[in-house]
């Protein structure tokens, strides 16, 4: 893995662009007549949380049970089933109208990205440690491709585009619910190509996700006007 030549204090000046990734998306919604309903916009992020809660017995058991490789493809490949069922099952429980799903949408997104910058924070911990831990950890993040050489300014572009495959994946379920069906092998699909892609080429890596994530809210947005 490549010297990070990253530290804690440089990360820092980059939180208020995480955060301006939901602010921006929200002012661009109410300005097109949508504004935030904050009891959606906080059951979207507890769906992602649910999401990422039914995951770890996922990765507990592809840990014990398969080889790193193998372990990966499968934790990968559990995202898009995971997390557009509970999408499917957050809208169902609530409400399938446009409104109701920009805020599920946003929500879901929006907590994610407070997740990466967390993430970001603890990658560069451990990247910096010098404990058998951190070591132990650094060998786990280069088997599976992760980088801690970038700028956090490659993280916010990504939570960009991913906040749009999220949102747009709640306007297309909202519109036909049978529309997961789809969902679940593309958003496991783009998971798995953005993983292999990172391992060579980080450009390409944002290009394709930006690709993936902007048609998903394109057609997520067409569908109901």
């Amino acid at each position: 893995m490549p010297k990070p030549t990253k530290s804690i204090k440089s990360f820092i000046p980059y939180l208020p662009l995480y955060v301006a990734v939901p602010v921006a998306y929200a002012l661009v919604f109410n300005y097109l007549g949508y504004p935030i309903d904050w009891r959606a916009y906080g059951i979207g992020a507890l769906g992602w949380l649910i999401a990422l809660i039914l995951r770890t017995p996922v990765i507990q058991i592809a840990g014990r049970l398969a080889k790193p490789s193998s372990a990966q493809l499968i934790v990968v490949n559990s995202s898009g089933p995971l997390e557009e069922i509970v999408r499917l099952v957050v809208l169902a429980l609530t409400s399938f109208t446009l409104s109701n799903a920009l805020s599920i949408g946003q929500g879901w997104a929006a907590i994610e990205v407070v997740y990466a910058a967390i993430n970001g924070i603890m990658m560069l911990v451990i990247a910096n440690g010098t404990d058998e831990k951190s070591i132990e950890a650094r060998k786990m993040m280069e088997q599976q491709g992760m980088r801690t050489d970038l700028s956090p300014l490659v993280g916010v572009i990504e939570r960009v585009t991913a906040s749009a495959f999220h949102i747009g994946a709640a306007l297309l379920i909202a519109c036909q619910p049978w529309f997961v069906l789809l969902l679940v092998p593309a958003h496991s699909l783009l998971n798995l190509g953005a993983v292999r892609l990172m391992k060579t080429s980080i450009v390409w890596t944002e290009v394709f996700v930006a690709v993936v994530g902007i048609a998903v809210l394109a057609a997520g947005w067409l569908v109901h006007v």
